[in-house]
């Protein structure tokens, strides 16, 4: 899937602690379906903001996004979480995995939502699990599971739908260097055998050797 940002500024809005944040000023950017990015800068340069408004999270104050052929900075709310929910897998720092459901049901928790058959469910989480290597885990809960194993999960939930654009906000930030590792190395695996565009926003050196190029973000902007 493509990605396009044509002149895109984002100001957070003002609250009682602070005035407006302006984040990103004019970012114009255009990644190729198939493309592995990497967003590269320092903790408040606007990585995560970016990957945001890519994933149809937040809508730019100024500019227009574009997913393919799509604006989605002028869907409506329905359409947008339709677009997510079809389109686009999410990984992130802290996982975010469903404390209550097992490894299988996290994992499946995509399909259920868009209330896909029973069977379907069964034989594509079985397939992504084999995928991240955690068939013997299947039936464990997160709180049995080590960090790099928690990210595999999450990994495998961002996947199960079989989206063309993944979006990895410091994967690798929570993990110590020998699961990172792992996980960068999953990542590239899943980027040559099923070939989704993937943009990655980290701080790290090595992560961002991973990706096809770096993308830096400095002070709202955003340069190849």
């Amino acid at each position: 899937m493509r990605v396009r940002l044509e002149s895109v500024s984002h100001d957070y809005a003002p609250s009682d602690e602070s005035g407006a944040v302006h984040v990103l000023d004019d970012v114009s950017l255009d990644i190729a379906s198939g493309d592995f990015a990497v967003l590269v800068g320092a903790s408040g340069s606007g990585k995560s903001t970016l990957l945001q408004l890519i994933g149809a999270v937040d809508r730019p104050t100024r500019g227009a996004v574009f997913l393919g052929d799509v604006e989605t900075s002028a869907l409506d709310e329905a359409r947008l979480t339709e677009l997510r929910r079809t389109s686009i897998g999410f990984v992130f720092q802290f996982f975010n995995l469903i404390p209550t459901l097992n490894v299988f049901e996290n994992v499946a928790f995509p399909l259920s939502l868009a209330r896909r058959p029973k069977r379907e469910i069964a034989e594509r989480v079985r397939e992504v699990l084999a995928r991240v290597g955690l068939e013997p885990r299947a039936r464990h809960f997160p709180n049995e599971l080590s960090g790099g194993e928690m990210q595999r999960v999450a990994i495998g939930r961002a996947i199960v739908h079989r989206p063309p654009l993944l979006l990895a906000d410091e994967p690798t930030g929570n993990l110590d260097s020998k699961n990172g590792l792992v996980i960068l190395e999953l990542l590239r695996e899943l980027h040559a055998s099923l070939r989704p565009t993937i943009v990655m926003a980290t701080h790290s050196e090595r992560a961002a050797s991973y990706g096809d190029y770096i993308i830096e973000v400095a002070d709202g902007r955003a340069r190849r």
